[in-house]
């Protein structure tokens, strides 16, 4: 896949972005990047730009673990109720047959 420069604006700095995905997905990512760091400014004024860059990473890394623990029990869920309507078909399968009346 060929790699496309895209020019982000990050803490009202620009960025140049190389990467594979296209340039709408690199702006999406850069403009929630953003938008944490945004949040956190507002709320930290004293924090230099290290430190708000550092507390922005913490708290996106923090999102993404929760979100994938989430994912990952969603798909455990998922595999359970599989295995239980599977359970429940193979039940009904035997328990429920019915023999064909005899046609006179």
């Amino acid at each position: 896949m060929e790699k496309t420069k895209t020019v982000v604006s990050i803490g009202g700095k620009e960025y140049t972005i190389c990467g594979t995905d296209s340039a709408e997905y690199i702006h999406r990512v850069a403009l929630h990047v953003n938008k944490k760091l945004t949040e956190l400014k507002k709320a930290n004024p004293d924090l230099n730009n290290i430190q708000l860059a550092m507390l922005t990473s913490l708290n996106i890394a923090d999102e993404y673990m929760k979100t994938s623990d989430e994912l990952a029990a969603a798909k455990k869920e998922l595999e359970r109720a599989q295995k239980e309507v599977e359970r429940l078909e193979k039940g009904a399968g035997t328990t429920n047959r019915t023999t064909p009346f005899n046609k006179r």
